[in-house]
């Protein structure tokens, strides 16, 4: 079966950061049989991601894609507008070449569904295709998109427009506070729940002081900048080392600031494959901090939770969202208070850490529970729900 992917976030480029949970499933599916089109933004950067079996990518070209980075692929687009509000200006031609090059791959026919990552903008493009091409509709949404559109759906006469748009396509969201939330917003009952997979493998933890590891984009509402400070304040020795993995905008003062840090701070770079495993495998636990931006935005449940606890490493993170009711709910983690200002949140993910350090015991319990809790988001096993939906949804079945 073959489907066209709509994702603002795909990495088109060799060592891009942008939406690599979307390329990993995909990369899964094909191997259940399925083919796709992927459709995302231009990257602003020159040149092209190794071809792959089973996909193809689409750039849609847009009026200043190449402008100082464009809108798309750098940090996200949330945080991009959020530093450049400039860029919302470029947001309108976005879409209309999203909606232009997808149109023009629909009209070649054979696709058995089309498949929106994130809500807006393309959950409502793809909605829109799907009633022009009458081809059945999957809208996931991942997070920050169920932000604004709980912001949408306050504005007079608007919720009522977005329940029409998406009244014909099938909802999806990788955990259930996420779907509750689309769902009010929405006034449906409907959204399916389907957890995102990691192809990652689990293992025992190794032995020696506690290794720490953060897997992300070093972005301000991710708050890694937070767990230096916070890591600032704790006696030198308790922990080995910490790990940075990722990249982003704030990679230059975190460098800045890990150099005067007694823990020693390394930064591999962004990790995929054999390398995120190894990664994992050298930590004894995952720390997802996060903050609470101005506008009020949050952290939603980035995939590297998921990845942690396929791993069967342990997560410490805010007590906010869907994160922390995956941890709760798994018992494999700890939790710590998320106060609106920087510094309370620092100050507790200290305390955590510093509990944490001092109970190698109760680390390792908590790597027992999340080994267990992982085996629901390993791949394959944690594709065929994905599957199973893309495959209800391409035959008409809600």
């Amino acid at each position: 079966m073959k489907a066209l992917v709509l994702a603002t976030s795909y990495p088109v480029r060799p060592g891009s950061v942008s939406g690599a949970f979307v390329r990993e499933m995909l990369r899964g599916l094909v191997a259940l049989g399925w083919s796709f089109e992927v459709v995302t933004p231009a990257a602003a950067a020159a040149g092209a991601a190794a071809p792959e079996p089973g996909i193809t990518v689409c750039e849609a070209r847009y009026c200043g894609a190449r402008l100082r980075g464009g809108l798309a692929h750098a940090r996200g687009i949330p945080e991009t507008l959020a530093a450049e509000p400039w860029k919302w200006a470029l947001a309108p031609g976005l879409a209309r070449a999203l909606m232009r090059v997808a149109d023009r791959r629909l009209e070649h026919g054979g696709f058995d569904l089309v498949w929106s990552h994130w809500l807006l903008p393309c959950g409502v493009i793809g909605a829109r295709l799907s009633r022009r091409h009458a081809i059945p509709h999957l809208a996931t949404a991942h997070g920050v998109d169920v932000c604004w559109l709980e912001r949408l759906a306050r504005l007079p006469g608007a919720k009522s427009a977005l329940a029409s748009l998406w009244s014909r396509s099938a909802l999806t969201a990788p955990a259930e506070r996420t779907a509750r939330r689309v769902g009010a917003a929405l006034g449906r009952a409907d959204v399916g729940v389907a957890a995102l997979p990691a192809s990652v493998a689990a293992g025992e933890p190794p032995g020696g002081a506690p290794r720490l590891l953060y897997l992300g984009r070093f972005e301000p509402i991710k708050g890694p900048d937070l767990l230096l400070e916070a890591l600032a304040t704790l006696p030198a020795g308790l922990f080995r080392d910490l790990t940075l993995a990722g990249g982003g905008s704030l990679e230059g003062a975190l460098r800045e600031r890990s150099a005067r840090l007694a823990t020693p701070v390394r930064f591999p770079g962004m990790v995929e494959g054999l390398r995120k495993n190894e990664a994992l495998a050298e930590s004894h636990a995952v720390v997802l901090p996060s903050r609470r931006m101005r506008d009020g935005r949050v952290e939603g449940l980035p995939h590297a939770a998921f990845e942690a606890l396929a791993a069967g490493r342990p997560l410490i993170a805010p007590r906010e969202g869907a994160l922390a009711d995956l941890v709760a709910e798994s018992g494999a983690g700890v939790l710590y208070d998320a106060p609106a200002d920087d510094a309370g949140r620092t100050r507790a993910l200290a305390a955590a850490l510093l509990e944490l350090g001092h109970r190698p015991h109760g680390l390792r319990e908590l790597s027992a529970r999340a080994r267990a809790a992982g085996a629901a988001f390993r791949a394959p096993e944690a594709l065929l729900p994905w599957h199973e939906r893309l495959a209800r949804c391409a035959g008409g079945i809600a």
